[in-house]
């Protein structure tokens, strides 16, 4: 009896995996998402977004909304580059693991084989913890708040940050999110390769790819078609935010990006073009604790399934922005949310969407 429970447990699994598919909405369907976005944004206030649905490199919905820039009266497009946050941290990824690829590095290699110059109280951490939020390392962003974001920091000052508090836990022993720990990585891939990651990740990921608008953050920079962050204070007023500093930053929350771009990656990440499917595949199987316990979190990718759905995403969010990327590749699909607008969940703008054009997942969520 038990073993035929079983077996109607994971027909049923793979029945609701199988049974949501992409669907082409009706137009009551995606004026009901539209509605739905543009009280979400009043509510939350919210000056610009953009929304897009994609499966294999063709875009199936892409809209966007409100302003790029507040001040000067530019309307977001298709062309708007948005901070994507943490996003970020499955790029500087990519371009770890062609080095591993490449056996110029290794997953278990410690972090001072090539950077020696890190505090004597990390040693033990090796580069799959830093990939893996498992280093101990604490959080440099949670320790000075995002508005370290802000600031033009040396790696020095980034590490004195970090190393001002003690270990949050032995290296592998536990999970906590550590922006620290890949800006530590980002620093191992500029060493290997010689140069800055921004030029890394140009030539080895961005140009392979055709991602023509993604780049590292600037604020220095001219950069086309830039959207503008910003924040609401106390009293509920928008207010403008700096753009994030590269030097603070790097690959931990660093880039920016557009929808196109974005699409392109979705459509990279089936092929083996950058990666081969062994590293995929270690990228993307959620971590272990010794105990047993799952983290839920892969190299760069937060891993845990919605409503059965094989999901593979991350969010984003910094001092003025937040972005969502989720795949879900079973289908084929993927959702990509971008906001200017500090401390709003493009979680709930994602299920959105996702929930319109998969219709056996329900209605919109409250």
């Amino acid at each position: 009896m038990y073993k035929q429970i079983m077996i109607i447990i994971v027909m049923l699994v793979i029945s609701l995996n199988s049974f949501a598919q992409l669907v082409q909405p009706s137009e009551n369907k995606l004026d009901t998402l539209d509605q739905w976005i543009h009280k979400f944004m009043e509510d939350n206030i919210v000056p610009g977004a953009l929304v897009a649905v994609a499966s294999r490199g063709e875009i199936l919905h892409l809209k966007s909304y409100g302003m790029a820039n507040v001040e000067l009266d530019v309307p977001v497009t298709d062309s708007t580059v948005f901070e994507i946050g943490s996003i970020s941290k499955q790029f500087v990824v990519t371009a770890a693991m062609i080095l591993v690829q490449e056996n110029k590095l290794g997953l278990d290699d410690p972090i001072h084989k090539f950077l020696p110059e890190l505090p004597s109280e990390w040693l033990g951490v090796n580069i799959r913890q830093l990939m893996t939020h498992t280093s101990g390392i604490p959080d440099y962003e949670e320790i000075r708040s995002y508005d370290v974001y802000r600031f033009r920091l040396t790696p020095e000052e980034v590490i004195q940050i970090a190393h001002s508090r003690p270990m949050d836990f032995p290296p592998g022993s536990g999970y906590y999110y550590s922006n620290t720990g890949y800006f530590i990585l980002s620093m191992i891939v500029e060493r290997v390769e010689g140069r800055p990651l921004g030029e890394v990740l140009k030539s080895r990921v961005f140009d392979p790819v055709g991602m023509t608008q993604t780049r590292l953050a600037d604020p220095e920079a001219i950069i086309k078609h830039r959207a503008a962050g910003y924040w609401v204070n106390k009293v509920g007023d928008l207010i403008n935010r700096n753009p994030t500093e590269t030097s603070s930053t790097l690959g931990a929350g660093g880039i920016l990006s557009s929808v196109y771009d974005m699409i392109k990656w979705d459509e990279s990440l089936y092929g083996n073009e950058l990666l081969t499917d062994k590293s995929k595949k270690m990228m993307w199987t959620q971590t272990v604790l010794p105990e047993g316990d799952s983290t839920g979190y892969g190299f760069g990718w937060r891993l845990r399934p919605y409503e059965e759905l094989r999901q593979i995403e991350h969010g984003g969010m910094v001092a003025g922005f937040v972005a969502r990327f989720s795949r879900y590749p079973e289908q084929e699909a993927v959702v990509i949310v971008f906001m200017n607008r500090y401390q709003v969940s493009s979680m709930r703008l994602s299920r959105a969407v996702l929930h319109t054009f998969m219709p056996s997942l329900g209605g919109i969520p409250d």
